[in-house]
């Protein structure tokens, strides 16, 4: 019913236990044409989307990996012009920005200069990368150690990664350090969450035990920790705090209770359906940032019709957030 919405018709949202990777609640909703809805969780595992901003929690990493950010420095947010590849900027001119503000304010353009300096290249206009493999592979590692793109090892048959692309281009890799190259699945994203919580990748589960009639143990899935995110403790820690910013006066604002002192990322990706130019949103959190309980991940592809009137764009994934957010928060008041 909202403008430009005539193409979002499914959501998802997965609910976990940071500290265990225990999976709280998943859904999968489709709105079908005769206004009834259907179950799709099962997309939860299988199906993968391009989550943009949302990764930047993890592609930051590489900066503080390979000493390519200087703590605390202010930079002016602006646009890269590559040669024969038109500009690329943030979503707005977003003034004098270090690191900790690139994350709250979701600058494009720090991630940019996070990769050029990654090829060995200091910024200027018109220039080439010479982007390899190597390169692309330094991100995905970084991904990876947090979950997206790694198999998550859930406790369900089927489970799919994303779509790792194969073309190696210097706009690329600017593309893959903002979340517009590869894709991930829902149980990535709240993995990746995860990680970011506890600085270790924990295996995720929906059982955490089966017994028999007598109350004897057939089964029971313990917490395994799958690997180290590949950060340093202090520089995951500026990571986290860029993450709160983001929920407390950057683009995530209003998503989660600011009395919560939530953890997470916004993320808006440029997608496709039926031939028609869309945008996506993605959610990805946890609360709070001294005490992690609950980790949330919602998608809500297809959302906004870029093609539509008036430019009006719905943020749903703001709503669906703010009420399951709610929920758990009086669920544990009561």
């Amino acid at each position: 019913k909202r403008p430009n919405t005539q193409y979002y018709n499914e959501s998802y949202a997965l609910v976990g236990n940071p500290l265990t990777g225990e999976i709280l609640a998943m859904s999968g909703q489709r709105l079908n044409d005769d206004k009834t809805f259907s179950d799709i969780s099962s997309n939860l595992i299988t199906s993968s989307f391009t989550i943009g901003s949302t990764v930047k929690g993890a592609t930051i990493g590489v900066g503080y990996k390979y000493n390519l950010i200087e703590r605390d420095k202010y930079i002016t947010d602006g646009c890269v012009k590559l040669y024969f590849i038109p500009q690329k900027c943030s979503f707005k001119r977003l003034g004098r920005i270090n690191d900790i503000k690139a994350l709250a304010y979701s600058s494009n353009y720090y991630q940019f200069l996070i990769a050029i300096k990654l090829t060995g290249n200091t910024y200027h206009n018109n220039m080439k990368l010479n982007a390899t493999d190597e390169h692309f592979k330094k991100y995905r590692d970084m991904l990876k150690s947090f979950g997206l793109g790694s198999l998550t090892e859930i406790d369900l048959p089927g489970e799919q990664t994303g779509i790792e692309g194969k073309t190696v281009a210097d706009d690329l890799l600017l593309n893959l350090a903002i979340g517009q190259y590869d894709t991930y699945t829902p149980v990535e994203i709240l993995q990746y969450i995860n990680s970011v919580s506890t600085g270790k990748r924990m295996k995720l589960n929906i059982v955490q035990k089966i017994v028999n009639n007598k109350d004897e143990t057939i089964l029971e899935n313990k917490p395994k920790i799958l690997n180290d995110v590949d950060v340093s403790n202090d520089d995951l820690e500026r990571i986290r705090m860029g993450m709160n910013k983001v929920l407390l006066e950057g683009t995530g604002k209003g998503f989660v209770s600011s009395e919560l002192n939530p953890v997470g990322k916004t993320g808006t990706s440029e997608t496709f359906y039926e031939g028609h130019n869309t945008n996506s949103n993605t959610f990805a959190g946890y609360f709070s940032k001294d005490n992690p309980q609950y980790s949330l991940v919602v998608i809500t592809p297809n959302v906004h019709n870029k093609e539509g009137r008036n430019g009006a764009k719905y943020y749903a994934s703001r709503k669906i957030t703010q009420e399951i957010t709610d929920f758990l928060k009086d669920y544990d008041n009561n």
